[in-house]
């Protein structure tokens, strides 16, 4: 007989572990709103006067314009390039047969795998050498690098699903191959595309390693400017949390109304054994 857990112990549970999942948030927030003399009291003062002083330093500071402008660049950029490729790549794969058309994803996978601090020596060489060094576009490409192995396995579990009689009807229909995916196979594939491309956003918007060595001052990303606030006189609680609050709403929202999409994309997309 399978054992059932008592009501009363499955509130206790969940709000645990919502405790567990929020509280470090909660806490960030409360910090990000506590005036400074109040941040490191303790014991810790729950009942103050909330204030937006370090949200307002923040919003006037020239650096977090210029890295907020970064971060939005790559970010799209990242997950336009990420989305496009993988999505044809993907196609290719299913679709054609022809030498390392299993192989090749294995390969992709694998690179997946890789930790990125083992490739950054080489694309700091690279990128030396290119002259795209402290670029955007050095992030953008070195982002897509890893946000790609992921859109084609994602692609590739969804384009599997679909049937290919629709595209061999369209084909009779007179459509050529450009047309088949314009009108056929893009409308039914948008779940996964819509899913790799959020996934290639959030990895432009949170990746840090890269950002702080193969970017410059004019070009890195929001994440490097959160480790700036470790100042030689200690840490700005304050406004390191006005910071991450900044950086993490945006990215909640997208999440939160584009859920029922991310979880259809990811079901539908998924690998069948």
């Amino acid at each position: 007989m399978r054992a059932t857990i008592p009501p009363a112990l499955q509130w206790i549970i969940v709000v645990i572990l919502l405790f567990w999942a929020l509280g470090p948030v909660a806490w960030m927030l409360l910090t990000s709103i506590k005036p400074d003399t109040l941040v490191a009291a303790m014991p810790p003062a729950w009942i103050f006067q909330p204030t937006l002083a370090n949200y307002a330093a923040l919003l006037q500071s020239s650096d977090f314009q210029r890295y907020l402008a970064n971060t939005l660049i790559v970010a799209t950029v990242t997950s336009t390039l990420a989305a496009t490729i993988g999505f044809l790549s993907a196609y290719a794969f299913t679709r054609f047969q022809f030498r390392g058309a299993t192989a090749l994803p294995l390969f992709y996978l694998v690179v997946r795998m890789v930790p990125r601090i083992t490739l950054v020596l080489p694309l700091y060489v690279i990128f030396t050498q290119l002259h795209l060094l402290n670029t955007r576009a050095a992030l953008i490409v070195a982002y897509t690098t890893f946000a790609l192995p992921f859109g084609i396995w994602m692609m590739i579990g969804f384009l599997k699903e679909l049937p290919i009689d629709l595209e061999e009807a369209a084909a009779v229909d007179g459509c050529n191959r450009w047309q088949i995916l314009q009108k056929v196979v893009v409308p039914l594939a948008s779940p996964g595309i819509a899913v790799t491309a959020i996934f290639a956003f959030l990895l432009g918007w949170n990746e840090f390693l890269f950002s702080l060595i193969l970017a410059g001052p004019d070009s890195r990303t929001l994440p490097v400017l959160i480790a700036s606030f470790d100042t030689d006189r200690g840490i700005l609680w304050g406004q390191f949390s006005a910071a991450a609050v900044s950086i993490m709403l945006p990215v909640a929202v997208v999440a939160l109304i584009l859920q029922r999409r991310i979880v259809s994309g990811l079901t539908m997309g998924a690998v069948k054994g």
